[in-house]
Order: structure tokens, then sequence, then C-alpha cells
């Protein structure tokens, strides 16, 4: 589908913004994206992948959504095992020097585009083996090679050197789920009020059929204290369960992609979002895959058609695939003040409120008219990362 027909194709009158992924991997590449992933787009035939994403920056900038450029991986290729070697923000392959420096060039490319608003600076940190040695993320330890709050610091103050107002986003370690070592390390940055944790949460994330009780507390020692006490916002990064049951939702009986358990689930992360109003981006939006594979592993993931089983459009990509999911996201948006224009909004806004409140006022208008739902979609042009895949040792979702 054509990029400003999929725009066009969204409900109109919503504002919010969008993740847009990228790899360090792209950032290289002088040669023209094959023809063959650009055929709904004819126009991009003969850019590189940077160029194509430049276009899709222009075209979600252009509809008012805001975009958040993440780094989701080092290689091109698919998101996330433990064995993909993409888990820290260096590897064998790509130094920490790539890393920085691509992300100075996202700064530089974006400085002048206000609704390039904030950057995701690395996808769900994870162990990753570097010289033969496996190691495993950290925070505030001062190691040089795994401490993501010092990397975080250090990317985020050369980002702020070339475009100073955007927010930095911060994710936690182990998939993104555990910031628990942000009240004694926080991120500190020479820019003071641009910081935004960020936690990601599926089923596979909790066990089966998981307590009211006990699904709140284990949110709140993951992060969710952050916000509680007021240390920092606090956003669900990503979050999202199989769209083609209603089973997943707690609205049908268990079917072959739906059952109880994560019904249990969605009601449970539906009253914790409504409880800490924390802000929140449904993970995707696309129906369906691409071709692509576990890098190093050359694992193949999924081919081109298979069934993206969170997506919230109609496989045909015509329109929403279920009005009921649409509903019940949009439901949960609480009616906040939409965001300024892109003339009269400040960069500087500090996640939509002052520290500790939430994350920026979201919506997407591919995915519902609101004030603050939101949905990620992939760039056209490159597998890094459009799905999540079972966390090691976890069950497949049904």
């Amino acid at each position: 589908m054509h990029a400003q027909a999929l725009l066009n194709s969204t409900p109109q009158g919503a504002t919010g913004y969008l993740p847009a992924d990228l790899s360090v991997w792209m950032m290289d590449r002088t040669s023209a994206v094959p023809d063959q992933y650009l055929a709904a787009n004819p126009d991009l035939r003969g850019s590189t992948p940077m160029q194509v994403y430049d276009a899709c920056v222009a075209a979600l900038a252009g509809a008012g959504l805001i975009v958040i450029p993440n780094c989701h991986m080092l290689f091109g290729g698919w998101c996330c095992a433990a064995d993909d070697n993409n888990g820290l923000w260096h590897n064998d392959n790509w130094p920490a020097a790539k890393f920085t420096a691509a992300w100075q060039n996202i700064a530089r490319r974006y400085a002048s585009t206000p609704l390039v608003a904030a950057m995701d600076i690395k996808n769900e940190p994870r162990p990753a083996t570097v010289g033969g040695q496996k190691l495993s993320p950290a925070w505030g330890t001062g190691d040089s090679g795994t401490d993501f709050a010092a990397m975080y610091a250090a990317t985020g103050n050369l980002i702020h050197q070339i475009s100073p107002d955007v927010l930095i986003i911060c994710e936690g370690l182990g998939y993104a789920a555990d910031l628990t070592g942000v009240t004694a390390h926080p991120v500190r940055l020479a820019r003071p009020g641009k910081v935004v944790y960020s936690l990601h949460d599926y089923p596979w994330y909790h066990p089966a059929n998981q307590s009211r009780p006990a699904f709140f507390t284990q949110m709140e020692d993951a992060g969710g204290h952050i916000l509680s006490r007021g240390i920092a916002p606090v956003w669900i990064g990503e979050f999202g369960t199989d769209t083609g049951s209603l089973a997943n939702f707690g609205l049908a009986p268990s079917s072959r992609v739906g059952n109880a358990a994560n019904g249990v689930w969605w009601k449970n992360i539906q009253a914790w979002l409504a409880a800490t109003d924390a802000d929140w981006c449904w993970w995707g939006l696309n129906p369906s895959h691409v071709k692509g594979t576990t890098p190093v592993t050359n694992k193949l993931q999924y081919n081109w058609g298979d069934r993206a089983v969170n997506g919230l459009l109609a496989q045909d990509w015509s329109g929403v695939a279920s009005p009921t999911i649409l509903g019940l996201l949009h439901a949960m948006i609480a009616h906040a003040p939409a965001p300024a224009s892109a003339e009269h909004r400040p960069r500087s806004v500090r996640a939509g409120r002052t520290p500790g409140g939430n994350a920026p006022a979201m919506a997407t208008r591919a995915a519902c008219q609101g004030d603050r739902i939101n949905a990620s979609t992939p760039s056209p042009h490159s597998d890094t990362g459009q799905q999540p895949c079972p966390r090691p040792g976890q069950p497949e979702p049904p």
C-alpha cells in the first residue's frame, strides 16, 4: 500500500505519534532498495534505505503525527532473540562508535522537523556475545560495555548537541521489562527534564492468569514506581496481543488464536493503565510481514505475507481489522487536551506534563480518532523488528 494512501485511509481528526524503527545497518547502505520492496511506492524506487526512511518520516510528520525514531536493531534483521547479538548497543560487527554516529546522523537529519520530538535509543536490552564473551546488560555499574544508564546519558547528550529539545527515551533491561535501577542511578542529561523511561509489556511477561494485585505489584516494581513517585515520566512503549480473536480480550471463548489467559492479561494491563494514567503505544499497526530472519543465526521468522498477529489493520491493508478491538483501545483514552500543532507546540514539551506525568499525549490516525491511542508501524524497506518474538524460555503466544 502506498504510504500516502495508508495515511489518507486512516480516521480523521486524531493526533499522536508513531515509533519509526531503524537499524544501524541501514545507515551505511548506499545501494538502492530492491524494487520488490517498493511495489506499492514506485515513487521511491532508486532510493537508499535511509532515503525511504526519510520519506516515511516526512509523510508521518506531514500528517501531523509525532515521529519517534527507534534503534530497533544493529544488524538488519528480525528482533528479538537471545542469540541475535543485538542486545547491547555494540557487537563485533558494529562498534559503539557506529551506534553513536548513527544517532548523531538521525539528530542532524531531523533537527529541522519539529514533529520528530523524541528518540528511543535502544530497543529491548538483552545479553549479547562480544569478543567471544557473553555480556549482560547492566544499570549504573560504570562498565563501559554494558551500563545502559551511562550509554543513554552519553548518547542523549550527543543528540542534544545537535537537536537540543528532543526527548530521550530509555528502555529498561530484560527486554524493556526492568527499570529497577533507575531510583539509585537515574539517567542524568546535561539538559534536565528530557528523559522518558520505557517499559514493554506482553502476556508472556507475566504468569498465566495472574491476579490483578500481583499484576499491579509486578508493574509497580518493574518501573511504575518511577511514575507513581514523581521521579520521571514512564511510557509503555510496546504492548499488545493477538488481534485475531476476541478471546485475547476476554470477550469470547478460547480459539486457535485466542485464550482466556491472554484475556486476563488484557484486563490487567487495561486496569493498570487506567489506574496509573500511563501513556502507551500499541504494537503494531501492520497486518502482515515481509520476509525476515534472525541476525547471526539466519533463522527464518516470517515469510512474505505471514500474518502479523498484533496488527490492527485488515489483511488487505484497506482499513481496521476489528472495530471492537479498536473500540477497546479508544475507550482507554483519557480525554486530555490534544497536543498543540507543530507550529505552536514547543519541542521541549516534557512528555505531555511535568516530569512524573504522562508520556506525550498520543493517538494514531491509523487507528482511530482520539487523543492518545498509538500504534507502531514498520518501515516498508527493512525487517528491523516489526513483530516481537517470544522471549527466551517463554511459550509461543497462542
